[in-house]
């Protein structure tokens, strides 16, 4: 089920069941997914979109006024997705450490859904230069979730600098999207060593 309120920018017609919404915009999103990973972002039309879900342009719009917002809602899901995971393993195991962090952390920057690996540094790029201003990303934004992971974890430093955390994830960002510029039988490795990076600014080295 989804917060009709969060996940569609309109009204939508009366046939629609809240379960009817909440199923399309997660087939909406995965064709997204799809597509973006096929055509990049700026090749990617809402005709795309459209013909792949099987609706009208205007069942699209209302979910979404624009394309760059529906991207911008994939990357959202996405990072929302794993949010509520870590917040699952902290309540099945009542504390996260070290390996869980790291586990959490493999899980979003190995995964085929994440945005970096899809696109390119240019299509990035231009998303942000077409996003409003409330849907970019601030300092502000990244201290707000990265107190929200800080709250869930056991055993971290007390100089533990959560800029640096961010930095770290936003320099893994840059890699994965510039990542025809890298050895391509050394990535996994790379993403995995700016992983342990961010580990031990959290827990300290062993």
């Amino acid at each position: 089920p989804c917060d009709s309120d969060r996940r569609t920018g309109g009204s939508m017609p009366a046939i629609f069941s809240e379960r009817d919404k909440g199923e399309l915009y997660e087939r909406m999103i995965y064709e997204g997914c799809q597509l973006v990973r096929e055509k990049g972002i700026r090749r990617l039309r809402v005709e795309d979109v459209t013909r792949a879900v099987g609706i009208a342009k205007g069942t699209f719009y209302s979910f979404f006024p624009s394309k760059e917002r529906f991207v911008y809602a994939m990357m959202t899901e996405g990072r929302q997705d794993l949010m509520d995971l870590l917040g699952q393993l902290h309540d099945e195991r009542g504390g996260l450490g070290r390996g869980e962090l790291r586990s959490w952390l493999q899980a979003m920057w190995h995964s085929e859904r994440n945005v970096y690996r899809m696109v390119t540094l240019e299509d990035y790029e231009w998303l942000m230069a077409h996003l409003e201003p409330e849907a970019s990303y601030d300092p502000t934004k990244d201290m707000q979730v990265m107190g929200a992971i800080a709250e869930l974890l056991e055993g971290v430093r007390p100089d533990c600098d959560w800029r640096v955390f961010a930095n770290l994830q936003k320099a893994l960002a840059l890699a994965l999207l510039g990542k025809a510029n890298l050895h391509p039988d050394a990535l996994e490795r790379t993403v995995d060593a700016i992983i342990e990076a961010m580990l031990d600014e959290v827990f300290g080295r062993f």
